[in-house]
């Protein structure tokens, strides 16, 4: 049993060192997979565009299991999907049950209060993630948002060179996906970007004024 923290660069050069895997692409739409996978299954209908790369591909049905045998996959890809899923439990269960092991990754609670057009009332982000490396396990809570977002999903991968441990948690796992639920957490008052803003160019100013 095994999970751990890893990076999507190592895991992805792993993945095209072993060819003779059955790797799944979990939630992947046509527009973000892996195509370290031989495999492909999303909520949406993707076979035309899927058919088209000669990419076997797979529409699965919401709150259904996923239509897979028992440790059908050797590798499950999980890219920006676990914050959708409104089952959550449920759907790990399915997860460990058609595969041996595969790659985790998550938006951090910071990348989560940065980025806007990722809270679709159905589709959108449903909880908050961080990484016990202590135990090695998840710890999920029901999403909070604490600040007006301002980043576009575009502008907050051109940050990851740089914040990449600060914006995703990347993990590995084998065999099962420790997971555990945190306590709520509660805000006084949301932050909003107009007050950052004030602040922001009211501390400039005082450092202005204070070198004259």
């Amino acid at each position: 049993m095994t999970l751990k923290r890893t990076s999507r660069v190592y895991q992805k050069e792993w993945l095209k060192k072993n060819r003779n895997l059955k790797i799944l692409d979990l939630g992947c739409s046509s527009k973000n997979y892996w195509p370290e996978a031989n495999h492909y299954a999303d909520l949406d209908d993707f076979s035309e565009e899927f058919n088209k790369l000669n990419l076997k591909y797979t529409q699965i049905k919401k709150d259904h299991k996923l239509p897979f045998k028992d440790k059908e996959f050797d590798y499950v890809i999980l890219s920006h999907v676990l914050e959708h899923v409104p089952n959550l439990i449920e759907f790990i269960s399915e997860v460990e049950r058609i595969s041996k092991a595969g790659y985790i990754e998550l938006p951090t609670k910071l990348n989560d209060n940065l980025v806007f057009g990722c809270d679709e009332d159905d589709i959108g982000h449903k909880w908050w993630f961080e990484y016990d490396d202590i135990k090695n396990t998840f710890i999920y809570s029901k999403k909070i948002d604490a600040l007006e977002k301002f980043v576009t999903v575009g502008q907050i991968w051109k940050f990851e060179k740089f914040f990449a441990d600060s914006l995703f948690i990347q993990t590995y796992w084998e065999d099962k996906i420790n997971i555990s639920k945190g306590e709520i957490i509660k805000f006084e008052k949301k932050i909003y970007f107009l007050t950052l803003i004030r602040k922001y160019f009211s501390k400039k100013l005082r450092v202005l004024f204070s070198k004259k």
